[in-house]
């Protein structure tokens, strides 16, 4: 089952379907709160249940790639340690320009306010706000990092401006997220770069909407007695289509769940320590 709707209902919809047994795909985040998002992933494991989070971005082919990549030179230590993440995504034209959906003229469906999750409660209004702003934007990018190290990291600092936050990783990366630097009228940048002592490996990703279009991996070794620079060419996929053949084929069997309820719980801890860091700047 498909439930596309806004990610602070999903704490009084989704228990319904994984109570039914029924496998479900959500968009991201999996909640407003983590320890409703802890719960509905304790659901879906104790039931049996696929439970798939919408970070398409996971499925794209230059993510998956990338991450391969970067186990595989962690594994053999071939270019040595892996020192730092930098990931850059200021706002911009998400949309590449796609037409509007199709309509049959159906009224917008609405639902009562008192549905809505609240934030967590020791967040004042002001400050949920900031909260909620970063989870339905940023979210992408703290999982994707996750995905790529194949490990958790720890918000360290966040600059009072709000413009980026520096990490260290479960391995000792340093990691950094930078945000709203400026903005991108017209088009769309996202990018993750992550540097080992002897090489580097770089993942563009297209807008989302963009069909037809699959991340770039650029990559640089540096080891050995030739240095040289590789962009392999991968097939034109979009991550969204990507991501609905992907649990198809979970729930069918025939490969793992690429998203996981249990590590989108990770997300919203994240986020948490990025907004508890970022008040802190600002009051120092």
């Amino acid at each position: 089952m498909v439930a596309v709707l806004p990610y602070g209902l999903h704490h009084a919809v989704v228990p319904d379907i994984l109570e039914a047994g029924r496998p479900c795909l959500t968009e991201k985040p999996i909640a407003v709160r983590a320890e409703t998002g802890r719960r509905l992933a304790e659901m879906a494991q104790s039931r049996g249940v696929v439970y798939q989070v919408g970070y398409m971005k996971r499925c794209d082919p230059g993510s998956r790639y990338a991450k391969q990549l970067i186990g595989e030179w962690r594994a053999s230590g071939e270019h040595g340690r892996l020192r730092y993440v930098r990931v850059e995504m200021p706002p911009g034209n998400w949309t590449a320009g796609i037409g509007k959906p199709l309509s049959a003229g159906d009224a917008k469906a609405r639902y009562a306010g008192q549905l809505q999750e609240p934030v967590p409660e020791w967040m004042d209004p002001p400050t949920g706000k900031l909260y909620n702003a970063f989870i339905n934007y940023y979210i992408h990018q703290v999982n994707l990092v996750r995905y790529l190290l194949g490990e958790d990291y720890t918000v360290r600092y966040a600059d009072p401006s709000g413009v980026t936050f520096s990490a260290t990783s479960e391995g000792g990366a340093a990691i950094t997220l930078e945000m709203a630097a400026y903005h991108c009228r017209d088009h769309w940048e996202e990018a993750y770069t992550v540097w080992f002592e002897k090489g580097t490996v770089r993942l563009d990703l297209p807008a989302p909407t963009a069909r037809q279009h699959s991340g770039c991996v650029r990559i640089y070794r540096g080891a050995g007695e030739v240095t040289r620079f590789e962009e392999p060419v991968l097939e034109p996929r979009w991550s969204m289509q990507e991501q609905s053949r992907l649990f198809v084929a979970t729930v069918r069997g025939e490969g793992p769940n690429l998203s996981p309820a249990v590590e989108a719980v990770h997300d919203l801890e994240t986020a948490e320590q990025y907004v508890r860091c970022l008040l802190a700047s600002r009051e120092a």
